[in-house]
Protein backbone atom coordinates (compact mmCIF):
# COMPACT_ATOMS: atom_id res chain seq x y z
CA UNK A 1 0.00 0.00 0.00
CA UNK A 2 1.21 3.27 -0.61
CA UNK A 3 1.90 6.39 1.53
CA UNK A 4 -1.14 9.16 1.67
CA UNK A 5 -0.08 12.47 0.36
CA UNK A 6 -1.76 15.73 1.31
CA UNK A 7 -2.13 18.64 -0.44
CA UNK A 8 -4.74 21.66 0.97
CA UNK A 9 -6.25 24.27 -1.82
CA UNK A 10 -7.92 27.54 -1.30
CA UNK A 11 -11.82 26.83 -2.34
CA UNK A 12 -15.20 27.34 -0.51
CA UNK A 13 -15.38 26.15 2.60
CA UNK A 14 -12.59 23.32 2.98
CA UNK A 15 -11.10 21.18 0.68
CA UNK A 16 -8.54 18.25 0.22
CA UNK A 17 -6.61 16.35 -2.27
CA UNK A 18 -5.08 13.04 -1.15
CA UNK A 19 -3.21 11.03 -2.80
CA UNK A 20 -2.44 7.15 -2.58
CA UNK A 21 -0.40 5.59 -5.75
CA UNK A 22 -1.60 6.89 -9.13
CA UNK A 23 -5.13 8.00 -7.99
CA UNK A 24 -6.51 10.91 -6.48
CA UNK A 25 -9.06 11.66 -3.65
CA UNK A 26 -10.49 14.86 -3.35
CA UNK A 27 -12.80 16.22 -0.74
CA UNK A 28 -15.04 19.12 -0.92
CA UNK A 29 -16.54 20.83 2.34
CA UNK A 30 -19.24 23.10 1.97
CA UNK A 31 -21.46 26.07 3.89
CA UNK A 32 -24.71 26.66 2.23
CA UNK A 33 -26.23 28.28 6.40
CA UNK A 34 -27.85 31.82 5.88
CA UNK A 35 -25.07 34.37 6.38
CA UNK A 36 -27.16 36.44 8.43
CA UNK A 37 -30.87 36.22 10.08
CA UNK A 38 -32.65 34.55 12.92
CA UNK A 39 -32.41 31.19 13.73
CA UNK A 40 -35.13 28.86 13.83
CA UNK A 41 -37.51 28.03 11.19
CA UNK A 42 -35.46 29.68 9.00
CA UNK A 43 -32.50 27.75 9.85
CA UNK A 44 -34.08 24.08 9.28
CA UNK A 45 -33.11 24.69 5.47
CA UNK A 46 -29.29 25.16 3.43
CA UNK A 47 -29.78 28.62 1.69
CA UNK A 48 -26.78 27.73 -1.08
CA UNK A 49 -26.21 30.86 -3.01
CA UNK A 50 -25.15 30.92 -7.24
CA UNK A 51 -21.79 32.60 -5.82
CA UNK A 52 -21.04 29.07 -3.98
CA UNK A 53 -22.60 26.69 -6.83
CA UNK A 54 -20.14 28.19 -9.16
CA UNK A 55 -16.83 27.79 -6.61
CA UNK A 56 -18.13 24.40 -6.57
CA UNK A 57 -18.61 23.89 -10.29
CA UNK A 58 -15.68 25.43 -10.92
CA UNK A 59 -13.54 23.78 -8.29
CA UNK A 60 -14.74 20.06 -9.58
CA UNK A 61 -14.15 21.23 -13.39
CA UNK A 62 -10.57 21.91 -12.48
CA UNK A 63 -10.03 17.84 -12.06
CA UNK A 64 -12.87 16.69 -14.43
CA UNK A 65 -10.20 18.26 -16.76
CA UNK A 66 -7.37 15.57 -16.08
CA UNK A 67 -8.33 13.36 -18.50
CA UNK A 68 -6.60 9.50 -18.03
CA UNK A 69 -6.34 10.36 -14.24
CA UNK A 70 -8.34 8.40 -11.71
CA UNK A 71 -9.89 10.79 -8.96
CA UNK A 72 -12.45 10.22 -6.65
CA UNK A 73 -14.75 13.43 -5.93
CA UNK A 74 -16.46 13.29 -2.10
CA UNK A 75 -18.51 16.49 -0.86
CA UNK A 76 -19.84 17.17 2.50
CA UNK A 77 -22.14 19.85 3.83
CA UNK A 78 -24.40 20.15 6.81
CA UNK A 79 -27.79 20.14 5.18
CA UNK A 80 -29.14 17.06 3.43
CA UNK A 81 -30.31 17.75 -0.57
CA UNK A 82 -34.00 17.88 0.33
CA UNK A 83 -33.16 20.24 3.06
CA UNK A 84 -31.44 22.18 0.73
CA UNK A 85 -33.12 25.00 -1.19
CA UNK A 86 -32.78 26.33 -5.00
CA UNK A 87 -30.28 29.39 -5.58
CA UNK A 88 -31.66 32.96 -6.63
CA UNK A 89 -31.37 31.30 -10.13
CA UNK A 90 -32.83 28.11 -9.64
CA UNK A 91 -29.72 26.01 -9.01
CA UNK A 92 -28.98 23.06 -7.00
CA UNK A 93 -26.05 21.44 -5.45
CA UNK A 94 -27.67 17.73 -6.59
CA UNK A 95 -27.29 19.40 -10.48
CA UNK A 96 -23.59 20.45 -9.86
CA UNK A 97 -22.82 16.82 -7.81
CA UNK A 98 -24.53 15.27 -10.94
CA UNK A 99 -22.72 17.16 -13.65
CA UNK A 100 -19.43 16.13 -12.39
CA UNK A 101 -20.61 12.79 -10.88
CA UNK A 102 -18.79 13.03 -7.81
CA UNK A 103 -19.02 9.60 -5.78
CA UNK A 104 -20.96 10.89 -2.53
CA UNK A 105 -22.36 13.75 -0.60
CA UNK A 106 -22.04 13.05 3.46
CA UNK A 107 -24.16 14.98 5.38
CA UNK A 108 -26.21 15.81 9.09
CA UNK A 109 -28.82 17.86 10.26
CA UNK A 110 -31.45 15.31 11.14
CA UNK A 111 -29.78 13.51 14.03
CA UNK A 112 -31.28 10.56 13.73
CA UNK A 113 -34.79 11.47 14.65
CA UNK A 114 -35.93 10.40 11.57
CA UNK A 115 -34.06 6.83 11.34
CA UNK A 116 -30.61 5.41 10.97
CA UNK A 117 -31.16 4.66 7.40
CA UNK A 118 -31.10 7.90 5.73
CA UNK A 119 -29.38 7.87 2.26
CA UNK A 120 -30.58 8.14 -1.44
CA UNK A 121 -29.07 7.09 -4.41
CA UNK A 122 -29.12 10.00 -7.17
CA UNK A 123 -29.29 9.70 -11.09
CA UNK A 124 -29.28 12.22 -13.55
CA UNK A 125 -31.79 10.33 -16.73
CA UNK A 126 -33.08 12.28 -19.24
CA UNK A 127 -35.65 9.41 -19.93
CA UNK A 128 -37.06 10.10 -15.84
CA UNK A 129 -40.69 11.36 -15.81
CA UNK A 130 -40.65 14.59 -14.27
CA UNK A 131 -41.75 13.23 -10.75
CA UNK A 132 -38.16 11.41 -10.44
CA UNK A 133 -36.93 15.40 -9.94
CA UNK A 134 -39.29 15.76 -6.68
CA UNK A 135 -39.27 12.26 -4.71
CA UNK A 136 -38.83 8.39 -5.51
CA UNK A 137 -40.45 5.73 -3.66
CA UNK A 138 -36.81 3.51 -3.06
CA UNK A 139 -33.71 4.45 -1.97
CA UNK A 140 -31.67 3.53 -5.04
CA UNK A 141 -32.97 5.12 -8.12
CA UNK A 142 -33.76 2.56 -11.03
CA UNK A 143 -30.58 2.36 -13.25
CA UNK A 144 -30.72 4.04 -16.46
CA UNK A 145 -30.93 1.78 -19.82
CA UNK A 146 -28.95 3.93 -21.83
CA UNK A 147 -27.25 1.98 -24.22
CA UNK A 148 -23.43 0.86 -22.89
CA UNK A 149 -20.65 3.45 -24.34
CA UNK A 150 -17.26 1.69 -23.78
CA UNK A 151 -15.64 4.53 -25.93
CA UNK A 152 -13.13 5.87 -23.37
CA UNK A 153 -13.96 10.03 -24.62
CA UNK A 154 -17.76 8.78 -23.25
CA UNK A 155 -18.80 11.22 -20.23
CA UNK A 156 -19.44 9.51 -17.03
CA UNK A 157 -22.75 8.62 -15.97
CA UNK A 158 -23.99 11.06 -13.55
CA UNK A 159 -25.10 9.84 -10.24
CA UNK A 160 -23.86 9.46 -6.61
CA UNK A 161 -24.85 8.79 -3.01
CA UNK A 162 -26.29 10.87 -0.47
CA UNK A 163 -25.28 9.62 3.20
CA UNK A 164 -26.74 11.02 6.24
CA UNK A 165 -24.67 10.41 8.80
CA UNK A 166 -26.39 10.78 12.16
CA UNK A 167 -24.83 12.65 14.95
CA UNK A 168 -22.39 11.60 18.17
CA UNK A 169 -23.93 14.46 20.68
CA UNK A 170 -26.94 12.71 21.63
CA UNK A 171 -27.24 9.81 19.16
CA UNK A 172 -23.56 8.30 19.79
CA UNK A 173 -23.79 7.33 16.01
CA UNK A 174 -20.86 8.04 13.61
CA UNK A 175 -19.66 6.36 10.32
CA UNK A 176 -16.16 5.01 8.89
CA UNK A 177 -16.05 5.62 4.91
CA UNK A 178 -13.31 3.94 3.46
CA UNK A 179 -11.96 4.87 -0.49
CA UNK A 180 -10.12 1.39 -1.67
CA UNK A 181 -9.10 1.72 -4.94
CA UNK A 182 -12.04 3.91 -6.39
CA UNK A 183 -14.92 1.96 -4.52
CA UNK A 184 -16.48 4.02 -1.95
CA UNK A 185 -18.03 1.87 1.18
CA UNK A 186 -19.11 2.53 5.10
CA UNK A 187 -19.60 1.27 8.22
CA UNK A 188 -22.12 2.66 10.72
CA UNK A 189 -21.91 2.67 14.28
CA UNK A 190 -23.96 2.95 17.44
CA UNK A 191 -22.21 3.53 20.58
CA UNK A 192 -25.89 3.65 22.58
CA UNK A 193 -26.24 -0.46 21.38
CA UNK A 194 -23.12 -0.96 23.38
CA UNK A 195 -18.95 -0.50 22.61
CA UNK A 196 -17.17 -2.74 20.80
CA UNK A 197 -13.37 -4.04 20.86
CA UNK A 198 -13.23 -4.37 17.17
CA UNK A 199 -14.78 -3.08 14.13
CA UNK A 200 -14.92 -4.69 10.68
CA UNK A 201 -15.64 -2.61 7.66
CA UNK A 202 -15.64 -5.09 4.16
CA UNK A 203 -14.17 -2.38 0.74
CA UNK A 204 -14.64 -5.17 -1.69
CA UNK A 205 -16.78 -6.29 -2.79
CA UNK A 206 -19.39 -3.72 -2.38
CA UNK A 207 -22.19 -3.89 -0.99
CA UNK A 208 -25.15 -4.09 -3.91
CA UNK A 209 -27.36 -1.88 -1.88
CA UNK A 210 -25.16 1.02 -1.50
CA UNK A 211 -22.92 0.99 -4.72
CA UNK A 212 -22.75 3.48 -7.35
CA UNK A 213 -24.50 0.99 -10.14
CA UNK A 214 -24.55 2.28 -13.43
CA UNK A 215 -20.94 3.60 -13.34
CA UNK A 216 -19.88 -0.07 -11.69
CA UNK A 217 -21.46 -1.99 -13.91
CA UNK A 218 -20.28 0.07 -17.20
CA UNK A 219 -16.75 -0.27 -15.57
CA UNK A 220 -17.59 -4.18 -15.16
CA UNK A 221 -18.96 -4.48 -18.34
CA UNK A 222 -16.24 -2.14 -20.82
CA UNK A 223 -13.05 -3.69 -18.75
CA UNK A 224 -12.38 -0.53 -17.69
CA UNK A 225 -11.99 -1.40 -14.06
CA UNK A 226 -8.50 -2.18 -12.42
CA UNK A 227 -8.03 -5.85 -12.84
CA UNK A 228 -6.19 -6.32 -8.95
CA UNK A 229 -9.19 -4.44 -7.95
CA UNK A 230 -11.32 -7.26 -8.59
CA UNK A 231 -9.03 -9.97 -7.62
CA UNK A 232 -9.19 -9.87 -3.65
CA UNK A 233 -11.52 -9.68 -0.92
CA UNK A 234 -10.69 -6.69 1.18
CA UNK A 235 -11.65 -5.05 4.64
CA UNK A 236 -10.11 -2.66 7.26
CA UNK A 237 -10.11 -3.84 10.94
CA UNK A 238 -9.88 -1.21 13.98
CA UNK A 239 -9.07 -3.51 16.93
CA UNK A 240 -7.84 -2.20 20.42
CA UNK A 241 -5.87 -6.00 20.84
CA UNK A 242 -4.02 -7.90 18.35
CA UNK A 243 -5.67 -9.75 15.29
CA UNK A 244 -5.29 -13.66 15.66
CA UNK A 245 -7.56 -14.38 12.32
CA UNK A 246 -9.69 -12.68 9.71
CA UNK A 247 -11.76 -15.06 7.97
CA UNK A 248 -14.32 -14.57 4.78
CA UNK A 249 -16.87 -16.51 3.81
CA UNK A 250 -19.41 -16.29 0.86
CA UNK A 251 -23.03 -17.09 1.18
CA UNK A 252 -25.48 -18.62 -1.64
CA UNK A 253 -28.77 -17.84 -1.07
CA UNK A 254 -30.15 -19.74 -5.04
CA UNK A 255 -31.56 -22.77 -3.03
CA UNK A 256 -33.72 -20.53 -0.52
CA UNK A 257 -31.52 -20.23 2.84
CA UNK A 258 -28.13 -19.32 2.42
CA UNK A 259 -25.36 -21.91 2.45
CA UNK A 260 -21.76 -21.77 2.68
CA UNK A 261 -19.69 -22.14 -0.55
CA UNK A 262 -16.51 -20.30 -0.17
CA UNK A 263 -14.16 -19.91 3.26
CA UNK A 264 -10.90 -18.26 2.84
CA UNK A 265 -7.90 -16.96 5.43
CA UNK A 266 -7.35 -13.13 4.83
CA UNK A 267 -3.67 -11.82 5.22
CA UNK A 268 -2.24 -8.73 6.67
CA UNK A 269 -1.11 -5.91 4.63
CA UNK A 270 2.08 -4.87 6.13
CA UNK A 271 1.37 -0.66 6.20
CA UNK A 272 3.43 2.28 7.89
CA UNK A 273 0.33 3.59 9.27
CA UNK A 274 -1.61 2.98 12.62
CA UNK A 275 -5.02 3.30 12.07
CA UNK A 276 -6.57 0.32 11.01
CA UNK A 277 -5.08 -2.75 9.10
CA UNK A 278 -6.11 -4.14 5.55
CA UNK A 279 -6.21 -7.80 5.05
CA UNK A 280 -7.31 -9.24 1.50
CA UNK A 281 -7.69 -12.68 0.43
CA UNK A 282 -7.20 -13.87 -3.47
CA UNK A 283 -10.57 -14.89 -4.93
CA UNK A 284 -11.87 -15.49 -8.63
CA UNK A 285 -13.99 -13.12 -8.60
CA UNK A 286 -15.87 -14.21 -12.31
CA UNK A 287 -17.31 -17.34 -10.62
CA UNK A 288 -19.39 -14.86 -9.36
CA UNK A 289 -20.93 -13.28 -12.01
CA UNK A 290 -24.74 -13.34 -11.57
CA UNK A 291 -27.93 -11.18 -12.62
CA UNK A 292 -29.26 -11.30 -9.34
CA UNK A 293 -27.74 -8.74 -6.95
CA UNK A 294 -28.61 -10.13 -3.72
CA UNK A 295 -28.20 -14.17 -4.52
CA UNK A 296 -24.21 -14.26 -3.04
CA UNK A 297 -23.81 -12.65 0.17
CA UNK A 298 -20.45 -11.92 2.38
CA UNK A 299 -19.30 -11.87 5.94
CA UNK A 300 -16.32 -11.62 7.43
CA UNK A 301 -14.99 -12.85 11.13
CA UNK A 302 -11.98 -11.63 12.70
CA UNK A 303 -10.63 -13.06 16.12
CA UNK A 304 -8.33 -10.95 18.41
CA UNK A 305 -5.53 -12.18 20.71
CA UNK A 306 -8.37 -12.38 23.71
CA UNK A 307 -10.54 -15.18 21.81
CA UNK A 308 -13.29 -12.88 20.64
CA UNK A 309 -15.20 -12.93 17.72
CA UNK A 310 -16.61 -9.87 15.61
CA UNK A 311 -18.71 -10.62 12.70
CA UNK A 312 -19.16 -8.19 9.75
CA UNK A 313 -22.71 -7.83 8.48
CA UNK A 314 -23.77 -10.08 6.28
CA UNK A 315 -24.61 -8.35 3.23
CA UNK A 316 -25.11 -8.97 -0.51
CA UNK A 317 -22.55 -8.12 -3.76
CA UNK A 318 -22.95 -7.99 -6.75
CA UNK A 319 -19.38 -7.95 -9.21
CA UNK A 320 -20.87 -7.21 -11.90
CA UNK A 321 -23.13 -4.19 -11.46
CA UNK A 322 -26.63 -5.10 -10.22
CA UNK A 323 -28.09 -3.04 -7.70
CA UNK A 324 -30.33 -4.84 -4.62
CA UNK A 325 -33.51 -2.49 -3.67
CA UNK A 326 -33.64 -1.41 -0.12
CA UNK A 327 -36.75 0.67 1.12
CA UNK A 328 -37.24 3.70 3.40
CA UNK A 329 -39.85 3.60 5.95
CA UNK A 330 -42.27 5.91 5.86
CA UNK A 331 -40.54 8.35 8.29
CA UNK A 332 -37.60 8.00 6.08
CA UNK A 333 -39.38 8.49 3.06
CA UNK A 334 -40.76 11.77 4.58
CA UNK A 335 -37.49 13.15 4.71
CA UNK A 336 -35.30 11.75 2.21
CA UNK A 337 -37.52 10.77 -1.01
Amino acid sequence: MSKLYLTLLLCISFCSVFKTGDRKHLFIGLDSTMSAGVRGPTNLFGHPTDQLLAQIDSQLSQWDSEKGKPITKISFGHFPLSFSALSHSQKSLKNVFLKHSISAYLCGHLHTRFGKNLKRHHQSNENFLSSHEFFQLNMHQKPSESARNCSSQAPPLKEFWEWEMGDWRKSRAMRIMAVDRGHVSYLGIDFKSGTKKTFVLPTFPLDSRFMLTSSFHQMYECQHMVPFSFETIRCIVFSISPIMSVVARIYDTRPGSPHLIMETTMTKFVRDVSRGDIYAAAWNYKAFEDPSPDRFWLQIEVTDAMGRSTLSELRPFSVNGPSAKISWTWKEFFVMG
